[in-house]
């Protein structure tokens, strides 16, 4: 594919600018240091890019502070009284201490985590993970049936991992889906867009004008879905499309 690289600065905004085969124009702003990128249709000249990113000034600073007051963020030291999600909710978190039966469980209103006693941080976190995968794994196959139909196509298997920058991947030969284990904490209709987003790679492996175009029939409203997804706490990268 045919692409064209080059930087742009509008005030005090610097952009990495790829002309490449798309339909529309997307901006994306990367942590940790708010990098900017523009991907644009080839044939998109250097003026046209400047309005654009003018014309999303506010947007790019506001995602860039936020991406700065984040490299101060204290990560969760697994203590009652912090707050976790599951499925889009939010719920106080109460360690008990037990002689057995360690585990997490929802209850009354509360994440309730067993840990044994003098537990460190690790243990309690990889517990909850733990939790966190069987929330996943229950959900995943009633999403898939969902889904495989609509986009067309269907998996071979598919596997809960933790990532660090991506909410889910795909090997495309094989036809295996993977799924980020954070998903357990967003509301459902992230699992159901990534869902869709990877069934879609297994047809289209490209994020180029025909995977927008088979994503868009299988879920319309896939764009709004993917923002919301992106501007969560884990997020490989903030998109906009112009």
């Amino acid at each position: 594919m045919p692409t064209r690289r080059f930087s742009v600065t509008v005030e005090d905004v610097e952009a990495e600018v790829v002309l490449k085969a798309i339909k529309h124009t997307h901006i994306r702003v990367s942590p940790p240091h708010g990098t900017v990128r523009v991907s644009a249709p080839l044939g998109t000249t250097v003026g046209e890019v400047r309005t654009i990113l003018l014309s999303r000034l506010g947007w790019i600073r506001t995602h860039q502070a936020r991406f700065a007051a984040s490299i101060t963020f204290t990560a969760p030291q697994m203590e009652t009284g912090e707050v976790h999600y599951c499925w889009g909710q939010p719920y106080p978190l109460l360690v008990r201490e037990v002689a057995n039966r360690a585990g997490a469980e929802l209850r009354a209103g509360q994440l309730v985590l067993a840990v044994p006693a003098g537990s460190s941080k690790d243990e309690r976190e990889r517990l909850l993970d733990r939790w966190y995968r069987r929330q996943l794994q229950r959900a995943i196959p009633s999403v898939l049936a969902r889904w495989e139909p609509v986009v067309g196509v269907q998996s071979s298997q598919w596997g809960v991992r933790k990532m660090r920058t991506l909410w889910g991947s795909c090997n495309i030969k094989a036809a295996r889906v993977w799924f980020n284990l954070d998903l357990a904490k967003k509301h459902p209709e992230s699992l159901d867009y990534v869902v869709v987003h990877e069934l879609t790679h297994l047809l289209e492996p490209s994020h180029g004008s025909r995977f927008e175009e088979l994503v868009s029939r299988a879920m319309p409203d896939w764009e709004g879905r993917h923002e919301r997804i992106s501007q969560s706490i884990f997020d490989p990268g903030i998109w906009a499309r112009h």
